[in-house]
C-alpha cells in the first residue's frame, strides 16, 4: 500500500510541476550586457619569411596575459525545460603575444618586445539550453566576426618589415561556448567559456614553404546579466 501512495504522490508532483512549466513563456526576447576575460593562443612560432615584399624573421610566442573587455547585445530563447537560444552580441576581446627578433641563423636578438591586442567582434553564438527549475545549463557554437583591432599589431609587424597592413577582419572564426545560468525573475547571469576552433589572422606572413606561421585562436571567459524585455 505504501508502494502505491508513493506512486500517487509521485505522479501528482510530476503533473504540477509539467502544469507549473506549462504557463512559462515559450517564447522571451531579452537585453545582456558583461565582461569578457580573453586570452590568444598563438603557440610558438618562428616566421623567416617575408611581409610586404621585405624580409621577415621573428619568433612569434604565446603570453599568459588575459585582457578584459565589454560584452553584450540581444537574446531570443525558444522552449521552455529544453530550449534553443541565438544571440547577437558586441564583444571587445584580445590578449597579447611576445614578439622576439631573431637574425638568418635562428638566434635571438635583443630582447622580446609583449604586443597587446584589441579587438572589436561581433558574436554570434547558438545554444542548446536544458533548465532545472531556476537553473541552466548550455553549449552550442558562436561564429565571430572581425570588425576592428587596435594600431599595436600593425606597429609590431611594421617594426620589421615596410609597408602597412591592410587586411580585411570581417570573416567569421568558428568556435563553441558552454555554460550555465541562473534565472530569478525577468533577470538572468549567465557564466559562459568560449574557445576558438578556427584560426584568426591578423597578417599574412609568407614563408619558403608556403605556410602561414602566424595564427591565432583565442579563448574567454564570460560573466553577463541579462534581462527579459518580452
Amino acid at each position: 500500500m505504501k508502494k502505491y501512495l508513493l506512486l500517487c504522490s509521485f505522479l501528482c508532483l510530476s503533473a504540477a510541476s509539467t502544469f507549473a512549466q506549462s504557463d512559462k513563456p515559450w517564447f522571451q526576447l531579452g537585453i545582456k550586457a558583461g565582461t569578457n576575460l580573453a586570452q590568444l593562443k598563438t603557440g610558438n612560432f618562428v616566421a623567416n619569411g617575408s611581409y610586404s615584399g621585405s624580409t621577415l624573421r621573428e619568433n612569434l610566442k604565446q603570453s599568459l596575459d588575459t585582457r578584459t573587455g565589454f560584452v553584450g547585445g540581444i537574446y531570443m530563447r525558444f522552449g521552455r525545460t529544453l530550449y534553443i537560444q541565438p544571440e547577437v552580441l558586441y564583444t571587445g576581446k584580445g590578449g597579447s603575444y611576445l614578439v622576439q627578433p631573431i637574425d638568418a641563423n635562428g638566434q635571438a636578438v635583443g630582447s622580446p618586445t609583449q604586443v597587446k591586442v584589441k579587438t572589436e567582434n561581433i558574436d554570434v553564438p547558438v545554444l542548446l539550453g536544458l533548465k532545472f527549475g531556476p537553473l541552466r545549463v548550455n553549449a552550442g557554437p558562436v561564429a565571430s566576426f572581425l570588425i576592428g583591432s587596435n594600431e599595436s599589431i600593425k606597429e609590431a609587424i611594421t617594426k620589421y618589415t615596410q609597408g602597412s597592413v591592410s587586411d580585411t577582419f570581417n570573416q567569421a572564426a568558428w568556435g563553441y561556448q558552454l555554460g550555465g545560468g541562473l534565472d530569478i525573475g525577468n533577470f538572468s547571469l549567465d557564466v559562459r567559456y568560449e574557445d576558438s576552433l578556427s584560426n584568426v589572422r591578423f597578417v599574412n606572413i609568407s614563408t619558403p614553404n608556403g605556410s602561414d606561421p602566424f595564427k591565432q585562436k583565442s579563448k574567454n571567459w564570460q560573466v553577463t546579466l541579462g534581462m527579459k524585455v518580452f
